[in-house]
């Protein structure tokens, strides 16, 4: 998933600051696309995506094999959002699968009542569905969250995944079942996106989301830069044609490929 190229390495090696900055700029979004996943929360995962890349650019002298610098980078960010990056914000939430639940059923209410534009109606749609569908994973445990992201979201193969998280080919594989297991009775049961008997509709969260401010009408935090991407109805045209698991973890991967703000901030601290 993250991929650097062996002169890259060579050159920043060397002194190339040239060569250090399309390093840094190839590897940032991959990083933040993990990040955000883990953590849900933008400002948190653009903190932990700088400290990871600071961690990387000084360590770059330790890569033994330079043609495996982005499996190495790829350890490094997985190690850190596992292990040593302190709780964000949604994870200080402490939520839980049934939690959750109660938390949605709580908090249902018309669209209408948010008085928002149509234009403002689609962006706050699509960034509750997208802030939920992050918070959720919130729900698993890092480690578990970490195996569910890499392999049903990411696609990344059992031993390579394995490999990046340093651990035994089987822990992962039960560690992506329990979290397999775990999202796919929740989104089945009270996500109105998978599950029609669901009540939950991301138009039905707008408003309890405005009014607590989870998102704030016309801003798209989430999906600021990201490009295109499907909206809400086409992802639930795709997902009723689907299978229940399938299904799920069609869900997970819709969200958009997201752009990171960290870059030029890393680059310019850096000393020269």
């Amino acid at each position: 998933m993250i991929r650097i190229e062996p002169d890259l390495v060579a050159a920043a090696r060397l002194g190339s600051r040239a060569a250090l900055e399309a390093l840094v700029r190839s590897i940032e979004r991959p990083i933040f696309n993990i990040a955000i996943r883990m953590l849900a929360h933008r400002a948190d995962a653009e903190d932990a995506t700088q400290e990871i890349l600071i961690r990387i650019i000084t360590n770059l002298g330790s890569i033994e094999d330079v043609g495996a610098a982005g499996a190495w980078a790829f350890r490094i960010a997985c190690r850190h959002l596992v292990h040593e990056r302190k709780r964000g914000a949604i994870e200080a939430m402490r939520l839980t699968f049934q939690g959750f639940a109660s938390d949605i059923e709580a908090g249902l209410a018309p669209i209408e009542d948010a008085g928002l534009s149509d234009a403002e109606e689609a962006i706050a749609i699509q960034e509750v569905k997208i802030g939920c569908t992050l918070a959720m994973l919130t729900c698993l445990s890092r480690k578990n969250r970490m195996a569910y992201i890499l392999g049903d979201v990411f696609e990344v193969p059992d031993r390579e995944a394995a490999e990046i998280l340093e651990i035994e080919a089987a822990t992962y594989r039960q560690r992506l079942k329990r979290a397999r297991g775990a999202v796919m009775s929740f989104v089945t049961t009270s996500c109105g996106l998978v599950g029609n008997a669901a009540a939950c509709r991301c138009a039905k969260r707008v408003e309890p989301a405005l009014r607590c401010g989870r998102v704030a009408p016309g801003r798209a935090d989430f999906a600021a830069g990201a490009g295109k991407h499907p909206n809400v109805s086409e992802i639930r045209k795709h997902i009723s044609a689907l299978e229940q698991g399938r299904a799920t973890t069609a869900l997970m991967r819709s969200n958009p490929d997201f752009v990171a703000r960290v870059s030029e901030i890393v680059l310019r601290d850096l000393a020269f």
